[in-house]
């Protein structure tokens, strides 16, 4: 199948030091219009018909699953995570969320215990992705659902793919641990491979967000590594300095939010694909 070869990975995921970073911290709601909002408005129509027990698979400090829980009560949600610190951040205040440490290609379920299983910008980091489908479609009830947000950083007709991502241009690499390169292709090859088949795409990461991604993490070769995401260092900062943060982040979010939705239908750096889990 077209794709489908497994890749070794561009460095190993012990290289990234996932302890020493923070990521999903800044509350998530799914307006107003900005690309974090987008992204989860994605996950709640994909939840929409899901009742029962639900898992954020790489949840970081827990903002994701914690907005999730604050939109459908009704569902037991999960998430899991690496890193010690991030665990610990999240379940500091759980806002109803069962938070559990794991990796991802050991997951804390017995086989079909889970309705639902998400995953937002982890795939990337890890050495074998093939291994955590695996391990995703083994938690799922059959028929079960599978969300998941993948940068597309060997997308054809791209503006990563012609700095050469991961190869001649390293900084996501060295500052944001993405050690896979994914295209829709790839991915699509993959998920079907594990018994996940990709029923629905949508698209982000157009045009303007490519240029200030890779401006960003280029930035970051200069500056150095800093702790988190934008969006957490952000919040986190106050005074004069804090607020233009947060009118600048927010600014970016918004553009982003404005392109993606003018652009949908074409492919873009960033995919959104919807899975199903096979029935045997």
């Amino acid at each position: 199948m077209p794709g489908s070869a497994i890749r070794k990975p561009l460095a190993p995921a012990a290289s990234f030091d996932y302890e020493a970073k923070r990521w999903g911290a800044a509350p998530l709601r799914p307006k107003p219009w900005y690309m974090n909002g987008l992204k989860l408005r994605y996950l709640l129509q994909d939840l929409g018909p899901v009742h029962g027990r639900v898992l954020d698979v790489g949840c970081g400090a827990g903002s994701v699953a914690k907005a999730v829980k604050r939109e459908r009560s009704d569902l037991e949600v999960f998430g899991c995570d690496v890193s010690h610190s991030a665990i610990a951040a999240a379940s500091a205040s759980p806002q109803g969320v069962d938070f559990r440490l794991a990796t991802a290609e050991r997951l804390p379920f017995g086989d079909g215990e889970l309705d639902f299983v998400w995953i937002f910008d982890v795939l990337e980091h890890v050495d074998e992705p093939e291994r955590v489908l695996r391990e995703v479609v083994r938690v799922l009830k059959p028929g079960g659902g599978f969300h998941i947000v993948l940068p597309l950083e060997g997308q054809p007709r791209t503006l990563y793919r012609l700095v050469g991502c991961g190869t001649r241009w390293t900084a996501k690499v060295r500052h944001g641990g993405h050690i896979q390169v994914f295209s829709a292709a790839r991915f699509r090859a993959m998920a079907a491979a594990a018994g996940l088949p990709v029923i629905r795409t949508r698209w982000s990461y157009h045009f303007v967000l490519q240029v200030l991604d890779l401006l960003y993490f280029s930035w970051l070769d200069l500056r150095g590594p800093v702790s988190g995401s934008v969006e957490d260092m952000s919040a986190e900062r106050h005074g004069v300095a804090g607020s233009v943060m947060r009118g600048v982040s927010r600014a970016v979010a918004t553009t982003a939010w404005g392109e993606a939705r003018l652009l949908r239908a074409l492919p873009g750096g960033c995919g959104h694909f919807t899975c199903v889990r096979q029935v045997s």
